[in-house]
């Protein structure tokens, strides 16, 4: 996902591929400022990560739970897959609608407890329209808490205020939207996330339910072994009466059941058969803050926190260390990964046997994405991202360069051929020198990448 920064990155459009723009949006000013690498890259996303954890820090107040009470709820989010792995070793959009989930969450706990000026209201519809250009299942999350506060509290959703606030979300979301209704081919691609298998509507449907229920406990498994081996909240005294709940915990136990609805009414209509536990993120990322805030004031007992926070802590430790041996032990375990990827000697060799073609195509954004801060004036593209090729290629005139896993295709791929035909059609220059790089991978014992080429237009 960061390697497909690298090159959306290159360009300002209203839309780039099928997922929505925003994360690219906020990664290009800090790629002009901080060039194309690791710097911009890490800090947007843990900009985001840190506004996540702030988010949930908020909603937890506002759910009932005092200072440090909110602050190890907060933390927790460390135990979710997605949050304290997934989010350090990939995932950029995940990230960006987790915290604009959180953020939106933030805005409508505030509405019910009172805050229900204009400001607050403009905040709220601002919020929902930076998710809707986030990611798509962003569109899920505001449907289930929609419904979640007009029910709870009717007159919040009914007024003047929340309709201008629907209307400056339009806004927000309009630019994109409208690309989208222009290139519907490109935005609704999305079938490699959506898999679906042969047989009857009942199979896909019992195959589909099978897989959120699998997801969600991927999704939860470790939080919910933690809390419940350490704070044990079957022993303690049953928390207060459903009634006198604060309302903010009241809208979250409605926003899970409601959420979990949705889900299911989501599987029944799309007939997908595959749901993964990182879509959990923006629409359960509260969750902590729901267990912590529903087991009361009785589970707060010292030694149990003391070892909470142990456990939180150990995790904090143990991430590093994994991502670190996922890197250095490679050459005892001989599983290469995008971290051991040649880049800057693959690209060297390029320019040595291709010279500076100025339009580079790549097979895919990782191979792409990897090689951009090598080939700084070069542009580089690939078949999902949606540039206007043609364009660019009478811009900037010169050869164009293909590249691609010689591994896994010994001639330059299908997808590269047709995604060029549709780009440049006629235009399209003719085939020239071709050949294979081959590179060691990073702290290899041996094992190398091989990088194919070939050239269009060269003399």
């Amino acid at each position: 996902d960061e390697a497909e920064q690298l090159i959306l990155g290159q360009r300002l459009q209203l839309g780039y591929s099928p997922d929505p723009p925003l994360y690219t949006w906020l990664q290009i000013p800090l790629l002009r400022l901080f060039g194309e690498g690791v710097v911009a890259l890490s800090l947007l996303k843990n900009l985001l990560l840190f506004g996540l954890y702030a988010c949930s820090w908020f909603v937890a107040r506002h759910a009932g739970l005092g200072r440090d009470q909110a602050a190890l709820a907060a933390l927790s989010l460390l135990l979710l897959p997605g949050i304290g792995w997934e989010s350090q070793r990939d995932l950029t959009h995940t990230v960006l609608v987790t915290t604009l989930a959180a953020a939106t969450l933030w805005a409508a706990l505030a509405l019910l407890d009172g805050r229900r000026g204009w400001g607050q209201y403009l905040l709220f519809g601002l919020l929902l329209g930076l998710g809707l250009v986030s990611k798509w299942n962003y569109w899920l999350f505001a449907a289930a808490l929609l419904v979640s506060l007009g029910s709870l509290e009717p007159r919040l959703l009914f007024n003047r205020r929340f309709a201008a606030a629907g209307l400056l979300a339009l806004l927000v979301a309009a630019p994109f939207l409208l690309w989208m209704i222009s290139n519907l081919e490109v935005a609704t691609a999305t079938s490699y996330k959506l898999e679906s298998t042969t047989g009857g509507y009942w199979i896909h449907f019992s195959k589909g339910l099978y897989s959120l229920v699998k997801s969600s406990l991927e999704f939860a498994a470790l939080l919910l072994l933690l809390f419940l081996a350490l704070f044990r909240p079957w022993r303690q005294p049953a928390s207060a009466d459903p009634a006198s709940r604060p309302p903010g915990l009241r809208l979250l136990l409605r926003l899970f059941w409601v959420t979990l609805g949705i889900l299911v009414l989501f599987l029944v209509v799309s007939g997908g058969t595959v749901f993964r536990s990182r879509w959990m993120l923006p629409l359960l990322h509260f969750l902590p803050v729901l267990l912590f805030a529903l087991a009361g004031p009785g589970i707060w007992q010292p030694r149990a926190v003391r070892r909470y926070q142990g456990a939180l802590l150990l995790v904090m430790l143990l991430i590093p260390v994994g991502l670190a041996a996922r890197v250095y032990l490679a050459p005892l375990t001989g599983n290469y990964t995008k971290p051991h990827f040649p880049g800057a000697e693959l690209a060297s060799g390029l320019r040595r046997v291709a010279g500076a073609a100025p339009l580079v195509v790549a097979q895919n954004t990782f191979i792409g994405g990897n090689l951009k801060p090598y080939l700084p004036a070069a542009l580089v593209a690939a078949p999902r991202v949606d540039f206007p090729l043609h364009r660019l290629y009478r811009q900037r005139g010169g050869p164009v360069l293909l590249v691609w896993n010689a591994d896994e295709s010994p001639a330059v791929p299908e997808a590269v051929t047709v995604y060029l035909e549709r780009r440049l059609g006629p235009g399209l220059p003719p085939p020239g020198r071709s050949g294979v790089i081959e590179r060691p991978y990073r702290l290899s014992d041996g094992r190398s990448y091989r990088l194919g080429w070939q050239l269009l237009g060269a003399d």
